[in-house]
């Protein structure tokens, strides 16, 4: 058991994210890299405007992920020549900043919730001296203290939950397949990440004789909360759905332009890897990127608790507005019944006039639909930007 801001990142095998990216610092990120001597540097950010930040062509996914937590990072921005090649490493930081903010929201979440439950209130009913109401009244040192003390006993504790709230997971029929597995994974992540407050709160409620209540109470919670790590999963999805059509835009711009092939033979061109690499070359030496960014700006971009993450992919070319209005009518269309697993048997994706986007339109259905149920802010827009010459999505959602 740890605390927030140390917990040991297990997940990952590999330290590192091979994605070029610049940084752009938050205010209390430039403070903290001043005061420890770091030196920073002058990048331009997506509107490109010149910001203090860092710039590198991969990052250790813990300490971004930490520094994300901690709001020290405003942006992380990746102008690139292509990026479907990157495919493992652009889910990477997009799950990374989901999950910094996931693990950020936990405790407060879990808090909340557990101050509310009819077992924490009738421990309060029954020991008025010792009434607990909030975490501020539990010394972080006094739990810290009794964790390290009670270590044997804490480690059952944390084992006997984890297979609780991993048979609730298992045994939801509303979830698939994808979704079990990947909540399951998850799991020990997010118990170690909880505040040693809590497990202090817990263990005290639960040896007053409130045992298999409060391990009711704590795997229904935990179970509900690791729910959230579906629209991680859906969003990455979705994401690279909208990678691949800017690429796609992207490489057929380039090749018409510099007279590779003719427009209606770029398809049969980009078969060829080295012309895939010609393509990537002549991207990279004219310096026509394409741009995928991140915002998690917490002064502009956040209200309340909620931590909004704004996702931009950005490919050189104008959409039209004939274009423009019929994604925007895609994206509406109804895909009621439909699941994932359809499209991939064959369910759903011969059936051109309903599903009219393919996956990237039944991800953001599933988003949509995941966001309304827990009351998180989700929209996603295609828009063009004459001033850059570029067609941007962006996607947007609070957690």
């Amino acid at each position: 058991m740890s605390a927030t801001k140390t917990a040991p990142q297990t997940e990952r095998k590999d330290k590192f994210v091979e994605l070029p990216t610049r940084m752009i610092l938050t205010g209390a990120g430039l403070s903290l890299f001043q005061k420890a001597g770091t030196p920073i540097k002058r990048v331009l950010n997506r509107d490109g405007i010149q910001r203090e930040g860092l710039e590198s062509a991969k990052f250790n996914a813990g300490t971004i992920q930490k520094m994300v937590m901690n709001s020290y990072i405003e942006e992380i921005f990746a102008p690139v020549p292509d990026l479907l090649s990157r495919r493992y490493h652009v889910i990477s930081t997009n799950n990374l900043i989901v999950y910094a903010i996931l693990y950020k929201k936990l405790s407060p979440s879990l808090a909340k919730t557990m101050f509310e439950t009819n077992v924490v209130r009738e421990f309060n009913r029954k020991n008025p001296k010792n009434s607990i109401v909030d975490l501020k009244q539990i010394p972080t040192q006094t739990a810290e203290a009794l964790v390290k003390a009670k270590a044997d006993h804490f480690k059952k504790l944390e084992a006997e939950l984890q297979k609780g709230v991993s048979e609730l997971i298992m045994s939801n029929p509303a979830l698939t397949d994808e979704d079990r597995q990947s909540m399951v994974l998850s799991l020990p992540k997010f118990l170690a990440w909880i505040d040693t407050r809590i497990w202090y709160l817990y263990y005290v409620i639960y040896m007053a004789g409130y045992r298999e209540q409060m391990f009711r109470v704590f795997t229904k919670m935990l179970a509900q909360y690791l729910d959230h790590t579906r629209i991680a999963t859906h969003l990455s999805n979705l994401l690279m759905e909208f990678v691949q059509n800017a690429e796609k835009a992207h490489f057929e711009r380039i090749i018409v332009k510099n007279g590779f092939a003719p427009r209606d033979q770029v398809d049969k061109f980009l078969r060829d890897r080295n012309n895939r690499n010609l393509v990537i070359t002549t991207a990279a030496k004219s310096r026509t990127m394409l741009d995928l960014s991140w915002n998690m700006n917490p002064e502009r971009m956040s209200v309340g608790q909620q931590y909004r993450i704004q996702i931009s992919i950005s490919n050189f070319g104008i959409i039209d507005d004939r274009v423009r209005d019929g994604l925007a009518k895609k994206m509406k269309t109804n895909v009621d019944g439909i699941k994932i697993s359809d499209f991939y048997d064959g369910g759903g994706g011969d059936d051109t006039d309903k599903l009219g986007a393919g996956l990237g339109l039944l991800y953001n259905s599933y988003l949509e639909d995941i966001c309304k149920n827990e009351g998180i802010q989700y929209r996603c827009n295609i828009y063009p930007e004459p001033a850059k010459e570029k067609t941007t999505v962006r996607i947007e959602i609070s957690l």
